[in-house]
């Protein structure tokens, strides 16, 4: 039976209703933005938790994250990469090869024109959603979980450096805010690191959150306490008809005339059905908590480059992610790329015992590495916001106001055209 916060299980909702489809931080945003432009909206989820991508994120809203991966430079590194001798990649042969579609799609996008097109497209999302993040969590009564100490990019070797000089000439072009620092300057700002590096990068006007599943949860709470209808239902089946759609669970049924999908890496089940399948591929990602016995505690999230590894100081622990790992996203498990770097992120930090289990993650990633965001053409009264990869909690707030202005069909604050799912239909 469907469970739900504010509605009762046997109501459906209204023909002038928007259901959003996923109550990550991406579908939370989207049904908060159309709330507020005074939508009546149901929110569906299969869960209560926040447990899948948006937990599992190093809770950073960067500005410096706007440079996909498939960028100009990575040909230079796409050799031994491919080779596995990249801690920062692994990959399954026969994902690729069934994907190679994709993957020549992928890298098709890497080039120096495209590079500059996607920064600026992905930099105006992130500049709105850092506003929108403030503005929710002073809102939300939870600002003590942000930290306006910006981010590090660490560097152990005057070549690793030197190779990101094309990333922050891309970044200067679009006005983030760096300092660089020598290994003294660098002690300064962070003492309790415990190994040299050649050089950093401080990203200056980047924030970090201690929780966002946490934050997840409290825009949802906005959400829910402004009369917003949170339901719980594992939507297993979407049908097309005349009057919008009808969507099932195993014992459920209830009609909404416009459909959100905001499913991330789970959009293309219901997108296969309604003939809108997205040429969508998995980045899966593992982290874990330890803890510290460090007498200075990092004041900010940090990036060693060479040791393919972030380090987040969270509320459970400091949370350890790995590189990225191309596979099927519901084969199982396999987090040696996770072990890998642990001893790369002791080399820099005292983390000692794990507080919990390797947690695998799923982010979904499109041809050009950019979200789509926008109406379905040839099926009405679908819109869709998926595909963020790896920045969908640095994008999602804004994502949700894009979309609620597109679907009021008003002239947004900043350019679609980038972002519209057209491109792959």
């Amino acid at each position: 039976m469907l469970q739900d916060h504010s509605l009762n299980s046997s109501d459906t909702p209204p023909a002038s209703s928007i259901c959003v489809l996923g109550a990550g931080i991406v579908g939370v945003s989207c049904a908060l933005e159309l709330q507020r432009q005074g939508y009546q909206v149901t929110l569906i989820d299969r869960s209560d938790a926040v447990v899948e991508t948006s937990y599992g994120n190093a809770g950073v809203l960067a500005t410096s994250s706007v440079l996909p991966m498939n960028n100009a430079r990575l040909w230079d590194s796409i050799i031994p990469m491919l080779r596995g001798k990249s801690p920062s990649l692994r990959y399954q042969t026969s994902y690729l090869l069934r994907n190679c579609r994709w993957m020549v799609r992928f890298m098709a996008s890497a080039t120096e024109e495209s590079d500059r097109l996607r920064v600026a497209a992905l930099n105006s999302l992130v500049r709105q959603s850092m506003l929108l993040h403030e503005e929710w969590l002073t809102q939300a009564e939870c600002k003590q979980r942000l930290r306006k100490t910006g981010w590090l990019k660490l560097y152990r070797t005057q070549s690793s450096f030197k190779a990101a000089n094309y990333e922050r000439l891309l970044l200067k072009d679009v006005g983030v805010d760096m300092q660089i620092l020598n290994n003294d300057e660098l002690q300064q700002l962070e003492p309790g690191l415990q190994q040299p590096y050649f050089r950093a990068t401080w990203i200056k006007d980047t924030a970090s959150v201690d929780n966002p599943a946490q934050v997840t949860h409290a825009y949802r709470e906005l959400f829910i306490t402004a009369g917003g209808k949170f339901q719980i239902a594992d939507i297993q089946k979407v049908v097309k008809t005349a009057q919008g759609f009808l969507l099932s669970t195993a014992d459920e049924q209830f009609t909404t005339e416009k459909l959100v999908i905001a499913l991330g890496p789970w959009s293309n089940d219901l997108l296969t059905q309604l003939g809108c399948k997205l040429p969508m591929a998995y980045e899966r990602g593992y982290h874990q908590h330890f803890d510290s016995t460090a007498a200075e505690p990092l004041g900010r999230p940090l990036h060693d480059v060479d040791g393919s590894y972030v380090l987040t100081p969270m509320e459970q622990g400091y949370r350890l992610s790995s590189g990225v790992e191309l596979k099927e996203r519901d084969a199982p498990a396999s987090p040696d790329q996770l072990e890998a770097v642990i001893p790369n992120a002791r080399l820099a930090y005292p983390i000692n015992k794990p507080l919990d289990q390797p947690w695998l993650g799923r982010r979904p990633t499109l041809p050009d590495a950019l979200p789509a965001i926008g109406a379905v053409e040839q099926c009405t009264g679908l819109w869709l916001a998926t595909g963020h990869h790896h920045i969908g909690f640095s994008t999602g707030p804004a994502t949700g106001h894009l979309l609620a202005q597109l679907i009021q069909q008003k002239t947004p604050d900043i350019s679609a055209e980038a972002f519209a799912p057209a491109r792959f239909f």
